[in-house]
């Protein structure tokens, strides 16, 4: 399979759901049919309605499966549409901004005598599947096709997400949500070897071969003797992670909301909303001077007084008047 560079919405990147290893290679496939018929060309981009991508049987089946598995194929398509992935907007949950959705990666799929298959997307799912904003995950098809891991595949994307900020902090909690592994894997040393591990140990010797843009490493913050947070560090060929303004007001509102806790404490969320609305009207000057401060905080200042310390920190240099 040649190079190909796929783009999603950073909203699946990071969406709840579970895939198998073929179902997701199938998924991909599925991208990269959106992509070249209907985003690169000419073809239907109207958002509103279902799509039908067709595609090649027999190119499906030798990209997804070495093996040649034509049933296995067909298994993980036919499992995508009993899948689905769940997302919310953030917002604090049954309030008037609140938005939930839950969707199925794909509506049905139609096998045919001359070795095409249909696939219908659903208009809900369909803006997932294409970057419409800046907002958006670019990562290597050869790659991704390529890796043995479910775990593996899913890390790999959130790497690509964070490339140019060079890194990421994602709670344990919420990785959990994410990779829907809630009462799996309950206690963190066997997360550590049965998910992170794997991923890291397949993603790093792909790049030490040179068949992979990136690798990561990470470290554990702890809350007492508990792990509460992992801390990614990603490191990319040409070992040049640029900084852009969208990540800096990803990770500034995200981690935000979490140490605030604003989903349980709408006070806290009007805090927050206050502070991005102040970083957002001077992005150039704000954003990257507050990401840094939350950076110092989650790695020097004890969990237990973190609130406190960064609302000082926040009402004085960044929303006071005095400056």
């Amino acid at each position: 399979m040649q190079e190909y560079l796929l783009r999603q919405d950073n909203r699946i990147t990071t969406a709840r759901y579970e895939l198998s290893l073929i179902e997701k290679r199938v998924m991909y496939y599925i991208l990269k049919e959106i992509r070249q018929q209907f985003v690169l060309t000419e073809g239907q981009r109207d958002l509103f309605s279902d799509l039908i991508v067709k595609i090649n049987v027999s190119q499906l089946v030798k990209s997804v499966d070495s093996n040649d598995n034509y049933s296995r194929v067909k298994v993980g398509l036919k499992n995508l549409r009993l899948r689905s992935f769940e997302w919310d907007n953030g917002e604090v949950e049954f309030s008037e901004e609140w938005e939930f959705l839950e969707v199925g990666f794909i509506d049905w799929s139609k096998w045919k005598k001359k070795g095409t298959v249909e696939v219908q997307i659903s208009n809900k799912i369909l803006p997932f599947y294409v970057e419409l904003t800046k907002n958006y995950t670019e990562y290597s098809l050869l790659v991704a096709m390529g890796l043995k891991s479910k775990w593996s595949q899913r890390m790999y994307e959130l790497c690509a997400q964070w490339r140019s900020a060079g890194g990421f902090k994602l709670r344990i909690d919420e990785l959990r949500r994410m990779f829907m592994l809630e009462g799996e894997y309950d206690r963190y040393a066997a997360l550590k070897t049965r998910v992170l591990d794997v991923a890291h140990n397949e993603i790093k010797a792909l790049y030490d071969k040179g068949e992979c843009d990136l690798y990561f490493n990470y470290s554990e913050l702890k809350s007492g003797r508990a792990v509460e947070t992992l801390s990614f560090k990603i490191i990319v060929k040409d070992n040049e992670n640029q900084y852009s303004l969208t990540d800096y007001d990803y990770f500034i509102r995200t981690e935000l909301h979490s140490l605030f806790a604003t989903a349980t404490h709408p006070k806290n969320k009007v805090f927050v909303e206050k502070v991005m609305t102040v970083l957002r009207k001077n992005p150039d000057t704000k954003l990257e001077p507050c990401y840094k401060k939350i950076l110092y905080v989650n790695q020097n200042i004890p969990a237990e007084e973190r609130v406190r310390y960064m609302r000082f920190v926040l009402n004085e240099e960044f929303l006071s008047n005095k400056k």
